[in-house]
């Protein structure tokens, strides 16, 4: 069993995705991290090639571009509270529009690791 609690949170500032408070990292857990982004920015174009990003939209209203470089298309999502998106290892994506108050889960699988925060040039 694994409990979390406030204090436990681990605030890191990603140069993509400005600050995030970690909950579950893989030092906890191999098999998923556990992130929230507390009023979260626009941010840089990255991509992941090791681990898949489920955004689920807790308040707010975000807006999301995406590239995918197999099918060559680019395309945006919005999504609102309680509303997620799967981002595929390999899939470039960036928030484009943040509404001002806002809460968004990340849940990467495998866990996150900060080595594989790629830039992208394609959105």
């Amino acid at each position: 069993m694994l409990t979390k609690k406030l204090a436990d949170h681990f605030v890191i500032h990603s140069p993509f995705c400005g600050e995030i408070r970690e909950i579950i990292t893989g030092k906890d857990y191999d098999k998923l991290g556990i992130a929230i982004a507390v009023d979260i920015k626009p941010t840089t174009a990255h991509y992941h090639k090791t681990f898949d990003e489920i955004y689920f939209v807790l308040d707010g209203e975000l807006e999301l571009e995406f590239y995918d470089p197999a099918a060559g298309k680019t395309w945006s999502e919005v999504l609102s509270a309680n509303e997620l998106v799967v981002v595929s290892k390999g899939i470039h994506h960036k928030v484009v529009r943040a509404s001002r108050h806002n809460r968004l889960s990340v849940v990467s699988v495998p866990p996150f690791h900060a080595d594989d925060e790629n830039p992208s040039d394609r959105i």
